[in-house]
């Protein structure tokens, strides 16, 4: 079922005219989706389609360059995956990945409860490490 805009609740994420460009390579142009609530899609595509981007987009370990992204019908600017799962975004990685652009200890920071600090991680780690 496709949402439309008469239906009671708005999308769950919607995306409109997301593109990325890398210096050498557009991955992302004018890409377009709207996942209603309850819905379940595949993102299919050969070997550097910009599927991966994408989906790091959603997750905020990539910042698009264009476009827009809407969360239960909010515009949302999801800045790195800690405000993404404090709207109820994950990412469950198809090989064991760590974020190149994140220190050590916000990558281990991401997998933990919102109780902790990220200070608090950041200390713990430096007391493991000695």
């Amino acid at each position: 079922m496709r949402w439309r805009p008469s239906m009671a609740q708005p999308p769950r994420l919607e995306l409109i005219g997301i593109g990325k460009q890398y210096p050498a390579v557009k991955a992302n142009d004018g890409v377009n989706l709207t996942v209603a609530p309850g819905q379940i899609h595949a993102v299919l595509g050969e070997n550097g389609a910009g599927k991966s981007t994408l989906m790091k987009i959603i997750y905020g370990a990539v910042q698009p360059d264009e476009g827009e992204m809407r969360w239960n019908g909010a515009r949302v600017s999801v800045r790195n995956p800690h405000e993404a799962r404090a709207l109820g975004i994950a990412m469950v990685f198809q090989h064991f990945s760590l974020f190149d652009t994140l220190s050590s200890a916000e990558n281990v920071w991401l997998g933990l409860p919102k109780a902790f600090t990220l200070a608090e991680v950041t200390r713990r780690i430096v007391k493991v490490a000695g």
